[in-house]
């Protein structure tokens, strides 16, 4: 977590100094150069920590891991964005799928443990450019949408199964981005929150992105992002972030 918020701390300082450098006459305007539909995908690698804390008939059982346990751990992960965008409008999409398996060993009676900790994050959304620059180099999104999240634990001591619990939830989300581009340059920040007792207690979503221009078709970005998730039930419950860098590559047409 010290190392996310380090990544965290010097992007947000790269990002504020490319503000700082574009016009600072600012108005409300239609992007009237962009009235056809243009789409981006973004294959992604997370190099993400994982910390949850699950409780289940009065028991309850952390689990930790950097990326380097996550990566010897880990069974398959997939990571992938997508985007629409028309004028203002635009429509977007995120999938992060990641299984864990992680074994360990009760202290007292010496007893083997394994924890498998599956996680879907399936993100459906929209939303519209309500501010630009005069320059059109800042631009703000008011964003929203249903993020559907999945989490399956399994948890055994010894050849004795403890827990076997799926976790699916719907949660609408609404949020505000930030997008800036400055020749090649392209930096984004986004927060959204989410939740509120329909589908998880409370979620959330942040990233902050630095990106690089080769092309009109390709962008390279490195960045940072977490979410997390609270979640409660009758003898039930699961709190869980995943914070860490981001690269990626977008294709963009």
């Amino acid at each position: 977590m010290k190392r996310f918020f380090l990544a965290l701390s010097v992007l947000i300082g790269l990002t504020i100094n490319t503000y700082a450098q574009t016009d600072s006459t600012d108005s409300l305007q239609d992007d009237n150069n962009n009235k056809s539909w243009q789409f981006d995908a973004t294959p992604y690698i997370w190099f993400a920590g994982l910390s949850s804390d699950i409780a289940f008939r009065e028991q309850n059982v952390p689990f930790d891991a950097e990326f380097k346990d996550i990566l010897e751990n880990l069974s398959f992960g997939f990571l992938m964005h997508a985007e629409a965008r028309k004028g203002n409008l635009f429509l977007m999409g995120d999938l992060v799928y990641m299984k864990i398996k992680k074994d360990g060993k009760l202290k007292r009676l010496g007893t083997k443990t394994k924890l498998e900790l599956a996680q879907t994050v399936i993100e459906l959304g929209g939303g519209y450019t309500f501010y630009r620059s005069k320059s059109n180099n800042l631009q703000i999104d008011a964003l929203g949408g249903l993020r559907h999240l999945s989490v399956d634990a399994k948890f055994t001591t010894g050849t004795q199964e403890r827990l076997d619990k799926s976790t699916n939830t719907n949660d609408p989300f609404i949020g505000v981005r930030l997008r800036n581009v400055l020749n090649k340059w392209i930096n984004s920040a986004r927060i959204d929150v989410g939740g509120f007792g329909i589908g998880t207690d409370f979620s959330w979503k942040s990233n902050l992105f630095l990106g690089y221009k080769f092309s009109e078709l390709f962008t390279t970005y490195l960045g940072v992002q977490a979410y997390g998730i609270n979640y409660e039930e009758e003898n039930y419950a699961i709190d869980l972030v995943s914070s860490g860098l981001v690269t990626g590559l977008n294709f963009n047409f």
